[in-house]
């Protein structure tokens, strides 16, 4: 699909096919986004990938480090109720392409069914939410090139560097693009149809809530329960949890696909990634999506109502 094709089907009322990659156990915000994409009706999920999140100044083992998200997955399905037969969940990379020989693909349970998955689209593309590195995706197109026509990858992460002026040099500390530098190099590089959502300045990690407001949440079920008081509880208790402000950065890539009038998109040439760890503007490059300006409120509203439901079925 061409960019302007990805652009239009994504503002179309057609329901998307979706799989959910990111790092569950690093913070909640993808535990909401997972439940996102569950409860919206513009969403067929078809699969959720765990993936291993970037940690420092301690090196990571990153096949530890997915493990936890994807037990993290299943907390999420046992208080929801559901199974592995109702929305199937995969084991991602145990090791990072930046560290493999030759930056080899690291193969997977993951990346084997996103490439199961499109091979399995007709008439329309899979989209791949990445919450997270882009270990798992680009494994699976490094194995198997010929699935980059028939997916969009939609992946927060990442600087932004064509907001408001070019950000020639500007260097690329972010952890979802440093957990796997490589990866992201291959995501930039080669002709997968990709929906950029940096984190800032005025990209995902604008939006945002206090704590207490999954305190709105209602519901009787274990479910209502873990969304409201367990999850946020992680991270913010007591006075905290009425004054503390939570980052849903990961929210921005279910709202693409769910609310897509809530950001602002343009076509622009996807970045460099150098060797010194920063941008580099090349206008010859092919074209992405870059999506900017998302409306917090809009958005994290959405997701509340969306996650309610859900959990009342």
């Amino acid at each position: 699909m061409t960019v302007e094709q990805v652009l239009q089907d994504i503002r179309s009322d057609r329901v998307k096919k979706v799989i959910d990659d990111g790092d569950f156990s690093a913070e909640i915000d993808d535990q909401y986004a997972l439940a996102y994409l569950m409860g919206s009706d513009k969403i067929d999920l078809l699969g959720v990938n765990a993936e291993a999140y970037f940690e420092e100044p301690v090196a990571t083992d990153t096949k530890e480090v997915m493990l936890r998200s994807y037990a993290e997955i299943e907390r999420v399905y046992g208080y929801l109720g559901i199974t592995g037969e109702d929305v199937p969940y995969f084991k991602g990379a145990e090791s990072q392409i930046s560290n493999n020989p030759g930056y080899a693909p690291s193969d997977s349970p993951a990346a084997r069914n996103i490439i199961k998955v499109a091979h399995e689209m007709k008439d329309e593309p899979l989209y791949v939410v990445v919450t997270g590195p882009t270990t798992n995706v680009v494994s699976a197109c490094m194995i198997d090139p010929s699935i980059m026509d028939k997916i969009v990858v939609v992946w927060v992460g990442g600087m932004g560097v064509y907001y408001d002026g070019e950000a020639e040099n500007k260097r690329f500390h972010e952890w979802n693009l440093c957990a796997d530098v490589a990866a992201a190099k291959f995501l930039f590089n080669n002709d997968i149809p990709l929906i950029f959502l940096p984190t800032e300045p005025e990209g995902s990690c604008s939006i945002s809530q206090y704590y207490r407001d999954f305190g709105k949440i209602r519901g009787d079920s274990p479910a209502g329960e873990f969304f409201r008081t367990i999850l946020p509880a992680k991270e913010a208790t007591g006075e905290k949890y009425q004054t503390k402000i939570k980052v849903m950065c990961d929210l921005m890539g279910p709202a693409v696909l769910i609310i897509p009038d809530s950001m602002e998109y343009r076509i622009v040439p996807a970045p460099v990634l150098t060797d010194e760890n920063s941008y580099a503007l090349d206008y010859m490059r092919r074209k992405i999506i870059y999506g900017y300006r998302p409306n917090s409120e809009m958005i994290v509203n959405d997701m509340l109502k969306t996650v309610e439901k859900l959990i009342n079925k």
